[in-house]
């Protein structure tokens, strides 16, 4: 496309030269040849790398460098991307969720209640990519504003109908959904999470309130300290639910929640109907009325909705069993955060009839105030606890074990400590008796370690098998 008919999208005018565009970015390591690079503030010393990867013109805020200016870099790359693609959303009825916890979940309950439906529908989430027949691993909860364009062109040409976009504190302030409006937007719930980016609790509320700014319709769980505040945020029609509340537009009753399975009853004024999840954790209750009511908003009668999750399985590393044909459970949840830890532990001490085991770390370059207070969540709710690593990146494994004790040491509850995330599981795993459980927190979907600047293979599947296997090969 023409650098001209590129610029026209963003209002710019009088070229000094036109030339083909074939690739748009803002990461300057990813330039080739015929690229737009779009440089945010702050990032002009990345330039010139851009050039020499094969960068033909350059945007910026400050108009130095001989680039064109504009003055929000980061509205103009969405748009510019979406343009490159032809606006490929046009085609399409969106669908977004956020909160700190059970994004995932929900977004992808709904893409399955829309796809069980019989309407085409992509899914953009944490844990992998769908453009209605195709799929693809996920690097990001919200990617990129080119690969999102990409996407969605990929999603419409397919014949898709609808997109479910996990919405992400990050990728909302960094304007990588701008210009999208969303048909309904989902906000689970709000706790403290990426303050290390956001630096304060308040700017990473407001970040998730950006998605209600141009939403038609905002589902909002009532049971969650900020409601009130999202709800006063959203522009459009407000619809609300809740475990504990008749005041909410659609309530859950007769809460029923056994090992492998939950039942309630669904209710609104003019709906009723009992849902079914052959999932673990009560947590699903919440996500799946958000995502069936998302559902109705989309067209998918109540019915269908449920009809559609009591055939849905668990998704990737969220309360994930595996088969381990051992007397004990091993189960992987990526809960990393002291709000999805304690959620995970009460869920599973309900039905646990052996000892509750939990192995965690916390990742390293993040907040570390809540490393100790996960310390705590851990050693109050469980009976054993492992302490290892994460994804440590580049700081010090110890520093980060180090703060995570400090939340340990008025407990009782025996604590063990395994720098290496896999002699930790090993150890976990001989430590397990009949009817234990053992809670593998923090990693979930992730196949792998960021230690140092490496990413390097680690997925616990394989890592249980193997030790599992070598176990059994020793016994006999």
């Amino acid at each position: 496309m023409k650098l001209s008919a590129l610029f026209c999208s963003i209002g710019i005018t009088g070229l000094k030269k036109d030339v083909e565009i074939s690739f748009i970015t803002d990461d300057s390591r990813k330039c080739r040849e015929n690229t737009l690079f779009v440089c945010h503030e702050g990032a002009e010393c990345f330039i010139e790398e851009a050039e020499k990867n094969g960068a033909c013109a350059v945007l910026s805020s400050s108009g130095d460098f001989e680039s064109y200016k504009t003055e929000n870099t980061r509205r103009a790359y969405s748009t510019l991307c979406r343009c490159f693609f032809g606006f490929p959303e046009k085609g399409l009825r969106l669908v977004a969720v956020t909160g700190t916890n059970g994004k995932t979940t929900t977004a992808s309950m709904l893409a399955y209640i829309l796809s069980f439906s019989g309407r085409k529908t992509g899914l953009i989430s944490t844990v992998f990519n769908s453009s209605a027949d195709e799929k693809s691993k996920s690097t990001m909860t919200t990617p990129d504003c080119f690969e999102t364009a990409k996407m969605l062109r990929r999603l419409s040409d397919n014949g898709g109908e609808f997109c479910v976009v996990e919405a992400s504190s990050q990728g909302l302030v960094q304007e990588r959904l701008y210009g999208l409006c969303f048909e309904t937007a989902v906000f689970t719930n709000l706790s403290e999470d990426h303050l290390d980016y956001h630096k304060t609790f308040e700017n990473y509320k407001n970040a998730k309130k950006i998605l209600f700014e141009n939403s038609r319709t905002a589902v909002l769980n009532f049971d969650d300290s900020y409601y009130d505040e999202f709800s006063a945020a959203a522009k459009g029609r407000v619809l609300s639910y809740s475990v504990k509340s008749d005041e909410a537009c659609f309530t859950a009753k007769n809460i029923s929640v056994s090992e492998d399975r939950i039942d309630y009853v669904l209710v609104s004024d003019c709906l009723i109907h009992r849902v079914r999840l052959n999932l673990r954790g009560d947590f699903n209750v919440e996500n799946s009325l958000a995502a069936i009511i998302a559902g109705l908003e989309c067209g998918v009668s109540l019915e269908e909705s449920a009809r559609a999750l009591k055939n849905f399985s668990f998704v990737k590393g969220r309360m994930e069993i595996l088969d381990t044909d051992t007397p004990f459970r091993v189960i992987i949840d990526y809960a990393h955060t002291p709000d999805s830890m304690k959620r995970a532990l009460l869920s599973l001490r309900r039905f646990c009839k052996g000892r509750l085991i939990v192995l965690f770390g916390c990742g390293g370059n993040r907040e570390r105030e809540k490393r100790s207070v996960m310390g705590q969540i851990a050693t109050s709710l469980s009976d054993i606890v492992f302490v290892t690593t994460d994804n440590p990146r580049a700081e010090n494994p110890a520093d980060i074990i180090c703060d995570i004790l400090s939340g340990t040491e008025e407990s009782k509850t025996p604590v063990f400590v395994r720098e290496s995330r896999e002699e930790a599981i090993a150890l976990a795993l001989k430590t397990a008796r009949a009817d234990d459980v053992i809670l593998l927190c923090g990693k979930g979907h992730e196949t792998y370690q960021l230690i140092g600047n490496k990413e390097l293979p680690f997925d616990e599947r394989e890592i249980v098998k193997k030790l599992l296997s070598g176990g059994r090969k020793n016994a006999e």
